[in-house]
Parts: structure tokens; C-alpha cells; sequence
């Protein structure tokens, strides 16, 4: 997760994240929670799945789980799949679940972000963020939420192994 690069100063720790836009708010992911970003899917829907996940999708031979993250942070169903929707795929962090990999809906084409740890990063401070958000953050400019993993993946313990 860390990338360390030389500038005029000496060695700056930097870390890399991706911006993911998720309806109205936008996910700051550190790079290495990140699987891949993928086009769009028709994902396979099951009346076994919590509100909240839209279906399963195929991806590298695996049956994955994809989920309205912006659902699950406002206790809400999940919103249809848009016409300009895509997905990223998570790698899982913690036990306890069957889900290793699993995907979240994206409103827009997430953007790399490289931030200097010295500075460029302020919370906000901001009550009221939702399920799953651990803290919200002032990142160049951008107003970006960092994801409580550990709470998505109690979530994931809602998913059925099969659909």
C-alpha cells in the first residue's frame, strides 16, 4: 500500500488510492483492496440476496456478489444498474465470510489519486456518514469517504455462498 518516491526533499511515503463515485458520494479505496475495475454486467439476481446486493456476476471463473455500497451505508435497497454503471472488484481482508472477492457498483470511471502522507489529507470531521464509513477525509480538494472494510465484510456474512 505504501509507495515510497524520491522528491527534492528526500523519501516522501506516499499511498495510492482510487476515487470511486457511488452515487452522491464518492470512496476513497487504498489501491491495494482493489481486484479490478470491470466494464459492466448483467448480473444474475436471487431472491436469497440481502436488499441491498443487486445479484451476482462472473468474474475470473468466480461467482461473485456485487452490492450497492451506497445502499448498505443508508440501510436502503439497491438502485438498479445504470446505463453508465461499472464495478469494481474488492479483495476480502477478513474471515469469517465465503466471500473472498466481491464487487461494488460505480456511478463513473474511478481515478487514481497518489497522496503524499505529509500533507494533502484533513478530515473533515463530518457526523452522520453512514453504515461502513470510517472516516471522511479533504483529499486535493475532493471531499472522499475511506470505507470501514471490516464493517462491509460483516455485511458480506449476509450473502449466501450460492445463488
Amino acid at each position: 500500500m505504501t509507495l515510497l518516491s524520491e522528491d527534492k526533499h528526500g523519501l516522501s511515503e506516499k499511498i495510492d488510492f482510487l476515487a470511486v463515485h457511488i452515487g452522491q458520494s464518492k470512496l476513497l479505496i487504498p489501491t491495494p483492496a482493489v481486484a479490478e475495475i470491470i466494464t459492466k454486467q448483467q448480473p444474475k439476481a436471487s431472491v436469497k440476496l440481502p436488499n441491498w446486493a443487486i445479484g451476482w456476476i462472473e468474474w475470473h471463473h468466480l461467482t461473485i456478489p456485487l452490492i450497492d455500497f451506497a445502499a448498505v451505508q443508508w440501510g436502503r435497497a439497491a438502485a438498479d444498474l445504470g446505463v453508465g454503471n461499472g464495478m469494481v472488484v474488492l479483495k476480502s481482508f477478513t474471515e469469517g465470510h465465503s466471500h473472498r472477492y466481491y464487487a461494488i457498483m460505480v456511478s463513473n470511471f474511478p481515478h487514481t489519486m497518489s497522496i503524499n502522507i505529509d500533507s494533502g489529507i484533513a478530515s473533515r470531521g463530518a457526523e452522520n456518514l453512514g453504515k461502513c464509513i470510517k472516516i471522511d477525509l479533504m483529499v486535493q480538494g475532493e471531499t472522499l469517504l475511506l470505507p470501514d472494510f471490516q464493517e462491509i465484510e460483516t455485511y458480506l456474512k449476509q450473502i449466501p455462498l450460492y445463488f
